[in-house]
């Protein structure tokens, strides 16, 4: 029997990334998310990260310090980011990507990360 995938919730937040291999922080989109993880916009600072890779996001949300976790880069691939135009609606183009999964979240940032997901659930 496998195992239901989280929701993914599509948004555009800001995030900021570290990775364990050292270097600037990087700025960078977050454009899916769930409890289990996120798919973020490839920009050059992290354009040749590796699966397997860690690093640090932290993304600021309502009521405080940003939200931050650990997070294991899973895949390279291309998301979704919707484009606003008067002229049509749901329009939508491919962007590259990574897929990375939280790891080391402890109960409260988990129940935070919850209760900012329930904010993407209602808008």
């Amino acid at each position: 029997m496998t195992t239901p995938r989280p929701v993914r919730y599509r948004c555009e937040l800001s995030s900021q990334i570290e990775l364990d291999s050292g270097g600037d922080a990087a700025r960078a989109r977050v454009l899916e998310l769930s409890e289990t993880g996120a798919f973020i916009e490839e920009v050059q600072a992290i354009d040749d990260v590796q699966t397997g890779e860690g690093g640090v996001i932290g993304i600021p949300m309502p009521g405080g310090d940003p939200w931050v976790a650990h997070i294991k880069f899973t895949r390279a691939g291309t998301g979704r980011i919707d484009v606003r135009t008067p002229r049509a609606e749901h329009v939508s183009v491919a962007v590259r990507g990574y897929g990375v999964e939280f790891d080391q979240l402890n109960d409260e940032e988990l129940e935070r990360l919850r209760d900012f997901l329930d904010l993407l659930d209602s808008r």
